[in-house]
């Protein structure tokens, strides 16, 4: 920097000698071409004051909308949620357990109307052997928890017998349904099966319970394990019992499966209906095992 001001004063010096008659030193470079190339080297300086830095635009980035996925049964059924814990789970015996009179019972049971809840023991040839109504209230997501002995009778030595209990809703319309097969024994020791899993036997993913239907046809996505290799029924039924709609489905016994199917159904006005699963029993009459929930349906 101190070189380029010398040279700066030194040129003003010669400009001011041309002009007071004194001839200027001989140089091979042209004074046009000194001056242009000082300029040029101080525009080639930085400066001392270093400019404002200009904020840089930064682009944000482009957010896409996303669309709601249309819901299907297939898409609901690509993800579904876990099986609830079943509303009546028999802790003992277990089924195809031996038992000598009195059989105690160990449950967990979800009560129906009024806490109301009914214990029934069937015979061989379906002669009723027993039978208890309960009353309970519960505020457990398990159930009431209820131990009772029942006591009984056999005709022979030993006979293949069914415990079943049930529970109805607020307008008698059957609620929940389990049943287990014994070998009730007149004498002998007890030799008693685990009991049930802690998961429904059969479960509804979709409809949820109380889930608005609308233009005469109920779509149903769920899960059930059978118990044989009879039919398994869809019912929709109205207030009264009645049968709104219904469907047939066949399944392997033993083997836990989902499902995918509809119910038609016509109607005036909303209505709630309940929706139920159930199977008939291969030794028994009636059904072996029924779940059910409340949907709203419309025209």
């Amino acid at each position: 920097m101190r070189k380029i001001i010398s040279l700066l004063i030194t040129i003003v010096f010669l400009s001011g000698c041309n002009r007071a008659g004194i001839s200027p030193i001989s140089t091979s470079v042209p004074e046009n071409h000194v001056l242009t190339v000082v300029a040029e080297t101080m525009a080639a300086l930085p400066s001392s004051t270093p400019a404002p830095l200009l904020p840089t635009a930064t682009v944000a980035p482009t957010n896409t909308p996303t669309l709601p996925p249309t819901v299907t049964p297939t898409s609901i059924s690509t993800a579904l949620p876990e099986v609830p814990r079943p509303a009546i789970q028999v802790l003992s015996p277990g089924t195809l357990s031996k038992v000598v009179s009195p059989i105690v019972l160990k449950s967990y049971i979800r009560p129906g109307a009024d806490g109301l809840i009914q214990v029934e023991l069937l015979g061989e040839d379906g002669r009723l052997l027993a039978r208890e109504i309960l009353r309970r209230e519960s505020v457990l997501a398990e159930g009431a928890y209820v131990s009772i002995e029942i006591p009984f009778e056999t005709r022979a030595a030993a006979e293949l017998g069914r415990l079943q209990i049930s529970t109805k809703d607020d307008l008698d319309r059957p609620l929940e349904k389990e049943s287990i097969h014994l070998l009730l024994l007149s004498v002998g020791d007890n030799d008693i099966n685990l009991g049930a899993a802690p998961y429904a036997r059969a479960a509804f993913f979709y409809p949820r319970s109380k889930t608005e239907i609308f233009g005469g046809t109920l779509p149903i996505i769920g899960e059930i394990q059978a118990y044989n290799d009879n039919p398994v029924i869809l019912d929709l039924l109205d207030d009264e019992g009645k049968t709104l709609g219904t469907r047939t489905l066949s399944f392997t016994a033993g083997s836990r499966e989902e499902f995918e199917t509809t119910i038609e159904y016509d109607v005036d006005e909303q209505a709630e209906a309940r929706l139920v699963i159930r199977q008939a029993d291969e030794k028994f009459e009636g059904s072996v095992y029924l779940h059910s929930q409340i949907v709203v349906i419309n025209p």
